[in-house]
């Protein structure tokens, strides 16, 4: 037998003395300190492993009827919180708080089996626990005689009889000796006539009516004032029993999903790759928190941007209600939704909406879809750097319900972001500094050295799937002239509006655009046809042809480009530098020919 039981039996057994009065009122707390210790001897709640939970069974009403919600030890105390999703880690929790009910059952169950063997007369007792709420409660365990049937899925309210009186704050407790002519009890299918009657409720630390503690009898004034001592004294006994197991529960999940955060922590150690970042925070949240939806948001890097223009961002990924309108959204600092203010000052933000109110209130911009279901909204800020005045991410959670996330969700959010954002600073840094190895510093394109290894990486996949690579090499026309003229800080900023016009004339992500040298370009097509290459190259020398670049005169300096082109077919052989002095062959044709014009190599080239 386990030594949890005998503790009960003994204190069972105390009680049953107890319940003689006078002198023996004293063993009562001597008792509570039996359950107290019994309980502390339970098998401990296990982790992950948990292969089955026990159920205690009990009858069902005569009609059929399936039976309510069953009390839940998270609502034996004040935490209102439940799960909406279900993240991968939810099922695990939900096993937590199934052990500790089930071991709380147990203990209650094994208590009321001692009092009604000591109890004289005792019929039945049942012990009622919150529900959804502290107004209603339901049967949590009750012990009674084997021919008696127990309605185990009945509610009690206000409302419901004689038990409802214990609802209202002046009933202390109820005891009846002498109900007339019997009374039924609404808690029983076959309707025995009861006689008599004692119930205490169970309060909280707060004195909140958690529940109550009812025994009752066939025979007339079975039940005195002792009786109702005792019983009080064990309630308090009851909710102690309820907090412990909660609290325990409670750290348990806390340890489980801090421990989770660790793994997270050892996996962004092993990411170099600012893209895995943002899939490993995606997958953390989806895995550990519920949400109605969830975005996270990023700025771009600050060496993307001009300095002189209002820093972007975008929304990397977007899970949830209406996801597909916020993917790859682009805002900008002055939209000020609810999302871009966190990122703005670097601090969490929380909001609650009530269901009467007609006023949205924008998560990024005033550009999006309205939707008035949400409850409430709390965004986690991930900063590298905790006294800046911006964040570099944003983790934006939103609900259905209200008060979803509560301050372990916040904490737990806390951690993870401030690993998250170590991390993210890391994986920044290395990507600054391979960029910084592989990239013109001046225009972001890829640099001479880093080029002639992405022309052969494409070539490796173009022979695979049969596909074209036009090479196209391009020069500024009469560039010593503008340098000459205007100076090299002119000639700085030619390249450059060149460079960004390139890249907006290409496929990006798809093609190659490299600065050759001084002020030569090179860029290869993708996947491209004869007629798609030249198409490409006269729109680029055209895009070209518009630009305007300010020199402080009374006329805006404009400038041509001459281009050299190379097809490279699956049955081109050669190493990509061999493509690339062809294209330079075409290069010199078309300077030869008058500039600012596209050139084609051929065999007579």
């Amino acid at each position: 037998m386990l030594m949890s039981n005998v503790l009960f039996m003994v204190a069972g057994l105390l009680i049953g003395v107890a319940f003689q009065g006078g002198m023996f009122l004293f063993l009562i707390p001597v008792a509570g300190i039996a359950v107290a210790l019994g309980y502390m001897n339970l098998p401990r709640i296990p982790g992950s492993k948990t292969s089955s939970i026990p159920v205690v069974t009990r009858a069902m009403r005569a009609t059929g009827l399936a039976p309510a919600v069953a009390p839940d030890l998270r609502n034996a105390v004040k935490d209102e919180s439940t799960e909406f999703n279900e993240p991968n880690s939810t099922l695990k929790v939900n096993q937590v708080w199934a052990r500790a009910n089930a071991d709380v059952n147990k203990a209650m169950t094994d208590l009321l089996q001692g009092l009604k063997r000591v109890i004289p007369n005792a019929h039945s007792l049942v012990i009622f626990s919150s529900l959804s709420s502290y107004k209603e409660w339901g049967i949590r365990v009750y012990s009674a005689d084997p021919s008696t049937q127990i309605a185990s899925d009945v509610k009690v309210t206000e409302t419901s009889g004689l038990i409802g009186q214990l609802f209202n704050m002046d009933v202390e407790r109820l005891l009846e000796g002498d109900l007339s002519g019997g009374k039924s009890l609404l808690y029983y299918i076959d309707n025995p006539m009861v006689k008599s009657l004692v119930a205490v409720p169970i309060l909280d630390q707060s004195k909140n009516r958690m529940g109550a503690l009812v025994v009752d009898s066939l025979y007339p004034n079975a039940f005195n004032q002792a009786t109702v001592q005792a019983l009080t004294h064990i309630a308090s006994a009851l909710y102690a029993l309820y907090y412990k197991s909660f609290v325990s529960a409670k750290n348990f999940i806390g340890q489980h999903q801090f421990s989770i955060l660790y793994s997270y922590q050892h996996k962004f150690f092993q990411t170099m790759s600012v893209k895995d970042i943002y899939r490993q925070i995606f997958d953390y949240v989806k895995q550990n928190i519920p949400y109605d939806r969830m975005m996270l948001l990023a700025l771009d890097k600050q060496e993307q941007i001009d300095t002189r223009k209002e820093r972007e961002g975008s929304v990397v990924c977007a899970d949830g209600i209406d996801c597909e309108q916020f993917n790859g959204k682009r805002f900008t600092l002055s939209d000020k939704g609810l999302a871009v203010l966190a990122l703005f000052q670097n601090r969490p933000v929380e909001r609650f909406f009530s269901s009467s109110s007609s006023q949205y209130i924008p998560r990024i911009d005033n550009r999006e879809n309205k939707n008035m279901d949400f409850r409430q909204l709390f965004v986690m800020p991930i900063s590298t750097d905790n006294n800046a005045g911006q964040a570099e991410l944003a983790i934006c959670l939103e609900s259905r319900t209200s008060g979803r996330y509560t301050e372990h969700e916040m904490q737990l959010l806390k951690a993870f972001a401030g690993v998250a954002g170590f991390a993210y600073a890391r994986a920044s840094q290395y990507e600054t500094k391979k960029d910084e190895a592989i990239r013109d510093g001046m225009t972001g394109l890829l640099n001479k050295r880093s080029m002639p290894e992405a022309l052969r990486t494409e070539k490796i996949r173009a022979d695979r799937r049969k596909y074209n690579i036009g090479v196209l090499m391009m020069d500024i026309d009469h560039f010593k002239s503008v340098n000459d003229t205007y100076g090299h800080e002119i000639g700085d900023v030619v390249i450059i509006g060149i460079a960004k016009t390139l890249m907006n004339e290409i496929r990006k992500d798809i093609d190659i655009v490299a600065r050759f040298g001084g002020e030569e370009f090179v860029v290869g097509l993708v996947d491209t046809t004869p007629e798609g290459m030249i198409e490409t190259a006269e729109r680029i020398r055209k895009a070209v042809l518009q630009l305007e670049f300010e020199v402080h005169q009374a006329s805006p300096l404009r400038v041509s480009i001459s281009i050299g082109a190379y097809l490279v077919t699956p049955e081109f052989n050669d190493n990509m530098m061999k493509a690339v002095n062809f294209a330079d062959q075409a290069l010199y044709k078309a300077k030869e020919g008058g500039r600012n014009q596209v050139v084609q190599y051929t065999e007579t080239v």
